[in-house]
């Protein structure tokens, strides 16, 4: 081969290697970032179900306290034997329906600021333990809502989980952005009343 045929091979690879180079790193970052949005999403969903727990968890503790209390009252006479008209007996919802035994001073208690503390502690806690919180290398922040667009009489209570990522990717770094943002959003629901 003649020098100058050497000299255009090898300016000829020299580019294809750095064009191979940029696909693999585009390929790589693509893969990852593609990876790390499925498992955001996922710790969004889940984030979100553990914040409903500690909310299940304070529903079924209320909704036993009224069957206890339910329990401990006579049983139900409706005319007592001095043939009252109109007199009746309220109807006891069944042990399993949760929501039917729930009070409004109950559902107030559901949202109320003590019970809020504890179902973000939840949410954050989760994040944190799969790699989406603050303590994750790639630096996730979390923003609970709960009760999310809350009214007394909805039949629901709503729990609304964000979380943005920033994610560490190559090829970026090498045009100046080292990180990409992504993120999540997740919202869970209760039924708190039928």
């Amino acid at each position: 081969m003649k020098s100058k045929e050497r000299a255009q091979v090898l300016i000829i690879v020299a580019i294809a290697m750095v064009v191979l180079m940029l696909l693999f790193a585009v390929i790589v970052d693509g893969g990852r970032l593609m990876i790390k949005d499925h498992q955001i999403g996922r710790v969004a969903d889940a984030a979100a179900k553990a914040g409903m727990v500690v909310v299940g968890d304070q529903m079924v503790t209320q909704a036993v306290w009224r069957q206890s209390e339910a329990a401990m009252r006579p049983p139900c006479n409706p005319d007592a034997g001095y043939g009252t008209p109109g007199a009746s007996c309220t109807a006891t919802p069944q042990p399993q329906d949760i929501p039917a035994w729930l009070t409004d001073e109950d559902r107030a208690t559901l949202v109320s600021p003590a019970m809020q503390t504890p179902v973000a502690a939840a949410v954050f806690e989760y994040a944190d333990q799969n790699e989406a919180g603050p303590t994750d290398l790639d630096m996730c922040e979390v923003t609970v809502a709960y009760p999310f667009d809350y009214r007394l009489d909805d039949k629901n209570l709503h729990l609304h989980v964000r979380l943005h990522c920033h994610v560490a990717i190559l090829l970026a770094g090498t045009l100046g952005q080292d990180q990409v943002r992504i993120s999540a959003e997740s919202e869970q629901s209760l039924p708190q009343r039928k």
